[in-house]
């Protein structure tokens, strides 16, 4: 099969080829581009001409997960990590967002009641890492899975204090993500900045950092994040949750995930801003939201802020706009990892070196005044300690008490008097 249709929700968008050498082609479909609907990326304008590889590979291969992650899965099922058609045609089925990909006269997925885990099950399924990849579990679940990023995680249903696989109908409501041997203290590390960003009045996703023994009181030692997927949205009678469509800012600027980082040719922060003007809904609110993202991944010590690292939600109220943060990582807290920024601060890819005249320049490529950095950082820095607190109190002892989180707060303490002095805060 060399054609997958593409959905958004239960509606056909168009359709996706593999042409000779694995390239590939999109185009619309023709009562799509007749009825004016919404295009599926702000890199793929409505229009009755076929998308070719260069504009369409972008958006879709930017479906799939990255890295080790995305090699696992390849290796599953025999084929090689750069056949992004293969791939989404195996794992496609629920998409980041709302997107479907089905073989042509394959049906949408029908509700099925969800597999519920006990935690010796999620405990099984953090051991087995490595062994298999997290999207699949077992071969006969029919499970059609897909997550961009390069950490290992899954998609759940969690209802009522317990967490189910589903098939993409009901939709999943959380994610999953398993912690890395390589990096101890991941799970306390992201739990706890994604708490502290939340206490300082950031728009971020819930995460909350989890042992399985959490779940039905047996005994487990696991530990995972259990995250709240910000593209989706609960139903006002409180029965059941909808997929809303979204994209990575690499996806919206048409950018490959293999050149996420601006020193490979990813976005910049510049490119950031502008695609928050042309696009937002309130473009105003979402700079300023876009600042604040930046001071505090600066502070964290967050050098992985990259453009798969930001999203714009495309349904919802208020849309199109900034999604919430994900992925809040304080990076500098683990050895081995890059001392380099994932996109410059005015022109400065090194932390240390970031001055008052590269916040000057920053607050010109995203075109506001400095006054207006300067206040955000203020706002910040100065309600951090409580933020910290109570960040603690909100991933309970096990967590708090990590050896990680003494190392992110002694580099949220050096970075916070730093900006004071450059900001003259």
């Amino acid at each position: 099969m060399t054609r997958l249709d593409v959905y958004l929700h239960d509606d056909l968008v168009g359709r996706l080829e593999r042409l000779q050498h694995s390239l590939l082609r999109f185009e619309y479909a023709e009562e799509w581009v007749r009825k004016g609907r919404p295009p599926l990326s702000q890199s793929l304008p409505v229009r009755y001409e076929p998308f070719d590889d260069s504009e369409a590979r972008p958006y879709f291969a930017g479906l799939l997960p990255e890295g080790m992650f995305l090699r696992d899965i390849a290796k599953y099922y025999s084929v090689s990590a750069g056949k992004a058609f293969l791939l989404l045609r195996a794992i496609g089925g629920e998409c980041a967002g709302a997107i479907t990909l089905i073989s042509p006269g394959e049906e949408l997925p029908s509700a099925t009641s969800p597999k519920w885990m006990s935690s010796l099950d999620i405990e099984e399924m953090i051991r087995s890492l490595g062994q298999k990849p997290l999207a699949l579990l077992e071969e006969t679940d029919g499970l059609r899975l897909s997550l961009a990023g390069a950490q290992e995680k899954l998609p759940v249903l969690f209802e009522g204090g317990q967490i189910g696989i589903t098939r993409g109908s009901p939709p999943s409501t959380h994610i999953v993500k398993i912690p890395d041997s390589r990096f101890p203290g991941l799970v306390a590390n992201e739990g706890y900045c994604m708490g502290i960003a939340r206490e300082l009045g950031l728009e971020v996703a819930e995460a909350q950092a989890r042992s399985t023994s959490a779940f039905d009181h047996e005994p487990g030692v696991g530990e995972f994040l259990l995250v709240t997927r910000f593209d989706r949205q609960q139903l006002e009678d409180g029965r059941g949750w909808i997929r809303l469509h979204q994209e990575d800012f690499c996806q919206a600027l048409g950018i490959v995930s293999e050149e996420k980082y601006e020193a490979d040719g990813g976005p910049s922060l510049r490119d950031c801003a502008r695609l928050l003007w042309d696009t937002s809904d309130l473009p105003a609110r979402d700079l300023i939201d876009l600042v604040r993202a930046v001071l505090f991944n600066y502070i964290i010590g967050n050098n992985d802020a990259h453009g798969k690292n930001f999203s714009m939600l495309r349904e919802g109220p208020g849309t199109p706009r900034l999604a919430p943060l994900y992925d809040l990582v304080s990076t500098v807290s683990f050895e081995g990892l890059a001392r380099k920024m994932a996109m410059k601060i005015g022109g400065e890819y090194r932390p240390d070196y970031v001055k008052l005249r590269h916040w000057e320049r920053f607050a010109e490529q995203v075109d506001l005044s400095v006054g207006i950095v300067r206040r955000q950082a203020k706002a910040l820095v100065d309600s951090l300690d409580r933020a910290r607190d109570e960040a603690k109190e909100r991933i309970g002892p096990e967590f708090a008490k990590q050896e990680v989180i003494e190392r992110i707060d002694a580099q949220i303490s050096r970075r916070s008097t730093w900006l004071r002095t450059e900001l003259q805060l």
